[in-house]
């Protein structure tokens, strides 16, 4: 039987009751009493001990192989022993003990490996969220993992990888590093081991090795979102492998050998995919949408200068996501262009209404965008084949992300060779939501599932087909910072706080059904439409489908009615109104 407290299950306890510790480990009341490592520092932690880390897969690397069972002889008595070294990085005997290399009850197999960070983007109160309180984690000095080979029992890695891919190395004078330079461990610096794609404070990393028995061992993606309960090593051994002189000589050697002390090695034993987070359940939220969405109609729409058909864009933007991709069509995502706001009067607009935003979502992340911004920058993640490992960009985000573009700096000037990838990147992301990795001899497509929010003073220089011209209302606009403030102090009630991230959230992942009986009046609709514009086109019936979808959710209902559907055909239409004849 497992026993009750967590810190007392070693790899050894696990294996030999590995059908009743996942028994427990399905109680998700259980879970909750494992420590988890994005709440605390590395030193509070002991090697081996279970632990829980929730992050985003910013890499994988080859599968590895290790030492499932090997045998040890003791070279004083002859016995020999048979030893696991499952969850474990290294093959372990004692000095006057040796592993027998040739042994035939030795047995290898391979697990995967994945670099997991911690979730880019996550807002300070969803980080709050789940941390908790009643953890009790041991307090362990950072000495004690600092021992020195002879403190320590002799100890060899036991992994391997399956294969190591041919460098190909790119002649560039770039590269021609002095050999004294490459040998010093300082040249790879925190921040280039740790690969965030944006700053994360108090950011880590762990490099997971799963098993693959587990049947979903292969099934995990590329930015994906884990809760990870495995054995975290600590192991000083690793980190005598990152200093060798060998590893002094090979970069990728030191990447994917990094100190313990800063990346820990997690072998994980239960994974779970996050798709919601961090914002507590509330079946009633529905039932109170009308409620919630007035609320947050109203804030809203004071921060955007009175202006309420933005304020009702800018809500069907907050709960968009994709639900259907067939070709190129990407159906669900709603990108928007807010412009002509009062930038000359207030220049804090954009950064004002982010802080807004971030209290609301749990990911997101504002993006400056200003010409020498643009020319260099980094978005798009690539690989580094002289590391084998890809180096992660500004665009290496996870799905439900809210990525809000400032180009309120942007001034007219030489794009650059990057600054051409970099508006092509963003372009690609806003119309089709995908993200071209760099492979250098060739790209490679991800899907993503980003809300992306444009802020400029003029139509944006990025192709976006809702572009939505705020009219502000000059009493509100004569009261902006007193309206930021009432607004943010509004929000410190934290019932009514909470009670728009999960409507945000509940809707955002509703169930949505077309009846037949609405699909008739759209048709209808839209050859009255084309009569009446020949403008109008495909495009633009599929921009007010989602847009009468949302507006739906965003009033608790899970299918679409005549009347919503009218409302977002006059929602639309008042905005293309607003809009210079050329651009309709």
């Amino acid at each position: 039987m497992a026993p009750a407290r967590f810190e007392e299950w070693t790899p050894e306890h696990f294996l030999t009751n590995q059908t009743s510790c996942q028994l427990i480990l399905e109680d998700a009341e259980a879970l909750r009493e494992i420590p988890l490592v994005n709440s605390a520092p590395l030193h509070s932690f002991k090697d081996g001990e279970l632990v829980r880390f929730r992050g985003m897969i910013q890499d994988m690397y080859n599968p590895e192989y290790y030492f499932e069972n090997y045998e040890v002889r003791n070279s004083q008595t002859g016995e020999c022993q048979i030893r696991c070294g499952t969850y474990k990085d290294t093959a372990y005997c004692l000095p006057h003990e040796e592993i027998i290399i040739d042994s035939k009850k030795n047995r290898s197999s391979e697990r995967q490996t994945c670099v997991v960070i911690s979730i880019p983007g996550l807002n300070e109160w969803a980080k709050e969220k789940c941390i908790k309180t009643n953890l009790n984690l041991p307090e362990v000095s950072h000495t004690s993992f600092k021992r020195t080979l002879e403190q320590s029992v002799e100890e060899m890695d036991c992994s391997e990888p399956i294969r190591k891919k041919e460098k190909m190395m790119e002649n560039s004078e770039n590269e021609n590093t002095n050999t004294q330079e490459r040998n010093n461990i300082n040249t790879l610096s925190k921040e280039h081991i740790m690969n965030f794609p944006i700053p994360i404070d108090d950011g880590k990393a762990c490099i997971v090795k799963v098993i693959k028995i587990y049947e979903d061992a292969t099934s995990y993606k590329l930015n994906q979102i884990l809760e990870i309960v495995g054995f975290i090593s600590l192991d000083p051994a690793l980190s005598l492998i990152h200093d060798s002189e060998d590893a002094m000589d090979d970069s990728e050697v030191q990447i994917h050998n990094p100190p313990t002390s800063l990346v820990p090695r997690l072998h994980a034993v239960k994974i779970t995919s996050l798709t919601r987070h961090h914002v507590d359940s509330c079946p009633q939220i529905v039932s109170r949408a009308e409620q919630i969405r007035a609320e947050l109609h109203m804030i809203l729409s004071q921060i955007l200068f009175g202006d309420t058909l933005a304020a009702d864009y800018l809500i069907c933007h907050l709960i968009s996501s994709i639900y259907l991709r067939k070709d190129a069509l990407c159906l669900g995502s709603f990108p928007i262009n807010i412009t002509n706001f009062s930038f000359g009067k207030f220049r804090t607009f954009p950064k004002d209404l982010y802080e807004i935003l971030s209290l609301l979502v749990p990911k997101s992340h504002y993006l400056e965008c200003s010409l020498e911004a643009l020319n260099d920058m980094c978005l798009i993640p690539k690989k580094d084949y002289d590391c084998n490992r890809l180096t992660s960009g500004i665009l290496q985000l996870s799905n439900n992300t809210h990525l809000v573009i400032d180009e309120t700096q942007l001034s007219s000037g030489r794009v650059s060779a990057n600054g051409r990838k970099n508006y092509e990147a963003i372009g690609d992301l806003v119309k089709f939501q995908k993200v071209s990795y760099d492979f250098t001899y060739y790209p490679m497509e991800f899907e993503t599932d980003i809300p992306v929010l444009i802020l400029s003073e003029v139509k944006s220089f990025i192709p976006c087909v809702i572009q939505v011209i705020v009219k502000p209302d000059e009493d509100t606009e004569n009261l902006y910072p007193q309206v930021v403030q009432a607004a943010k102090q509004y929000l410190k009630d934290d019932k009514r706080l909470n009670d728009i991230r999960q409507y945000l959230e509940s809707m955002r992942h509703s169930d949505f059904q077309f009846n037949d009986e609405i699909v008739d009046t759209i048709q209808e609709d839209f050859v009255k439409m084309r009569q009446s514009d020949q403008n109008i086109n495909a495009d633009n019936l599929h921009s007010l489908m989602v847009l009468a979808r949302l507006m739906s959710l965003s009033h608790g209902t899970n299918t679409l009615t005549k009347d919503y559907w009218k409302q977002s055909m006059d929602m639309e239409s008042r905005r293309l109104e607003r809009l210079p004849r050329r651009e309709k």
